[in-house]
């Protein structure tokens, strides 16, 4: 940001003309930036900006062209832009038609969801933003007959694909204390009713889940764990760690304490009792009670030995002692039985000669794991990690192009070329392949891809 600030004051002493010749020759290199170059120039035509945004909103909630996983970027971008420009340009001056805009923008979110493949939940986070922008134009601009309550209340009862999720959490933006209270005995009276009907648990939950959020606005934990013991009268973890969580985001330990007394068990895979101790620790930090947090982490470690856990407790203890902990965290990440659940712990202590020991040796399961598993590993591996890196790069490029996924092409190349730099660092491939090998293998294989080959060599 700091940067972006000073580039803002350099182009500020740059010729108007210049600055206007230098923007007009990128006009024609991408879809994109063409789209903002034409709305900054409707920027002081408010009126014709306003009917510019009408004719896309339109055409962005009938299209009915599919976005592909790795197209639906470009549609996340498309929707951004549309609530970047009616939140920057249009609700400054005229609040009224900036609610109407982002209104008419959020009834596209159905049409949206359903005609893209958004594994990664990027178009369903845009709208999620649309959501808060509809709260904020709607504080903005005229009230209605009505009020808003009902029509908060309305909207709310419609969120299918949860594009809506972040509406009543943060109604407090639109509504006063008073109204958030009604709201909350209209979804406590329709959960109450609900239940005594017995017949749809789906609307049992989604009553309760409308009041859990109205209790978020109102940050009132009373009500959040109302709204869940009265579908759960005997909540299980999931539950309890909700309610305590949420507890301890609005200050309230004594209410937290009530549920980290008694022990979670430890069935299933997450440690119920493990996440009752780190919550345990947490309060006690908020009650201001250093050594009973101290006790609890060391339980915890003894419960899941893992490097979160080992960061929690290693500024409280000895030198010595976090020496004898890493070292026993170290051997409990070494019993793992994923290699994936031990690489990432041991990048993240330091230890890259173990993590790439054991990374050669499963470089077969390397192969096959989800990209965003081997982006996530990348992350961690240090700039000297040239072998871990080499392995990594690998399996990403090798997972687009076997699999022919031409819309990601852009990003095998730049995996390619990364490669073709790390080989001027590497001495010793070890067990691996040479550059020179893989690539020669690459290009038999790949090589009737013409639409790739172009892309690398433009790099």
């Amino acid at each position: 940001m700091k940067k972006q600030r000073g580039l803002v004051d350099d182009l500020a002493l740059l010729d108007s003309v210049v600055l206007a010749s230098f923007i007009a020759s990128l006009y024609g290199e991408d879809e994109f930036l063409d789209t903002r170059i034409e709305r900054l120039l409707l920027k002081n035509d408010t009126s014709t900006l306003i009917k510019t945004l009408k004719k896309k909103i339109k055409s962005l909630g009938i299209n009915t062209y599919y976005y592909s996983y790795y197209q639906t970027r470009e549609l996340a971008n498309e929707v951004r832009q549309l609530q970047m420009d009616i939140e920057n340009n249009i609700l400054p001056g005229s609040p009224d038609q900036a609610f109407h805009l982002v209104n008419e923008l959020l009834d596209t979110a159905e049409n949206s969801v359903n005609r893209c493949d958004d594994s990664d939940g990027s178009v369903g986070d845009v709208y999620q933003d649309i959501c808060l922008l509809w709260l904020k134009a709607a504080s903005q601009s005229s009230v209605p007959a009505t009020g808003w309550l009902p029509v908060v209340r309305q909207l709310a009862d419609i969120n299918d694909y949860g594009v809506l999720d972040l509406l009543l959490p943060n109604a407090n933006l639109l509504l006063s204390e008073e109204e958030l209270r009604q709201l909350a005995a209209y979804y406590e009276e329709g959960l109450r009713s609900s239940l005594k009907k017995k017949t749809d648990e789906s609307r049992d939950i989604s009553w309760s889940v409308n009041l859990q959020g109205v209790a978020k606005a109102l940050k009132n934990p009373a009500i959040y764990i109302q709204a869940t013991l009265l579908v759960s009268p005997s909540p299980n973890h999931m539950q309890m760690e909700s309610m305590v969580e949420f507890s301890l985001r609005c200050g309230d330990y004594d209410e937290a304490m009530k549920w980290l007394e008694k022990d979670w068990g430890d069935h299933g895979w997450k440690k119920p009792n493990a996440i009752r101790l780190s919550l345990l620790a947490d309060c006690y930090q908020g009650l201001n009670q250093p050594e009973k947090r101290l006790a609890t982490l060391s339980e915890l470690m003894d419960v899941e030995p893992t490097f979160e856990n080992f960061q929690k407790i290693q500024p409280l203890v000895s030198e010595e002692d976090a020496r004898q902990l890493r070292e026993k965290l170290i051997v409990a990440v070494l019993k793992e039985s994923e290699l994936d659940d031990q690489l990432g712990p041991l990048l993240k202590l330091n230890e890259y000669s173990k993590a790439e020991k054991l990374a050669i040796k499963g470089v077969n399961e390397i192969a096959e794991w989800h990209y965003t598993q081997l982006l996530s590993l990348l992350d961690e591996v240090p700039e000297h990690g040239h072998i871990l890196r080499i392995l990594l790069l690998r399996s990403l490029a090798d997972d687009i192009l076997d699999g022919g996924r031409n819309q990601a092409y852009h990003h095998a190349a730049s995996y390619l070329h990364q490669l073709d730099k790390l080989d001027k660092e590497v001495n010793n491939y070890s067990s691996l392949p040479t550059h020179t090998d893989y690539m020669e293998r690459v290009k038999a294989k790949h090589k009737r891809k013409s639409s790739f080959w172009p892309q690398y060599n433009a790099l």
